[in-house]
């Protein structure tokens, strides 16, 4: 009896385990690690990146926000970056998005009006881009699926990064302190 139950209780845990890591799907339920839609073959040279030479290597403060279509904190902060982008339009901000699925990441940019997703454009660097924001080596393989997370970047650093929701207070606050 002490043998069936340790074989169906190792069967459950290979079956867990497969499914957490490779992931499947039952019409819009989604159940484990998805395969990545957006990413395309990588490129770990981000200087010759569009996020460089728009975010990197112009000199000028950016404020990059990492989020997804489906995160309600994410889509709850956006009006707040469209008021900081209208306040500060010397700095530079851009979204990149964590989804996996170009249709829904599509949809999410079109729903939400947001014009400075960044991700499509450089879907070949986001691995690097990610790996940047987090300073770590650019073919890293490490990844965390935590959004929102908020970054600032100038002359190419990451001065200071906030992980969760934003308010206007708070961001306002740390770009007047980084001028």
């Amino acid at each position: 009896m002490k043998k069936k139950i340790l074989i169906a209780a190792s069967v459950i845990l290979i079956i867990l385990f497969v499914v957490y890591n490779v992931g499947f799907q039952f019409g819009n339920i989604k159940i484990g690690k998805q395969y990545d839609e957006i990413q395309t073959s990588q490129k770990y040279d981000l200087e010759n990146s569009e996020f460089s030479k728009d975010y990197l290597q112009n000199g000028q403060m950016s404020i990059v926000n990492l989020w997804a279509s489906w995160c309600k904190p994410c889509v709850e902060e956006l009006p707040i970056f469209e008021k900081l982008k209208q306040d500060f339009p010397e700095y530079k901000f851009a979204m990149l998005s964590i989804d996996k699925n170009e249709e829904d990441l599509k949809n999410g940019i079109k729903k939400f009006k947001i014009s400075n997703d960044v991700t499509l454009q450089n879907k070949s660097y986001r691995k690097a881009i990610r790996n940047f924001l987090e300073k770590r080596d650019p073919k890293s393989l490490t990844y965390t699926e935590i959004v929102p997370v908020t970054y600032f970047i100038k002359d190419g650093k990451v001065l200071r990064k906030i992980e969760g929701s934003i308010d206007y207070k708070e961001v306002s606050s740390i770009i007047k302190s980084l001028k």
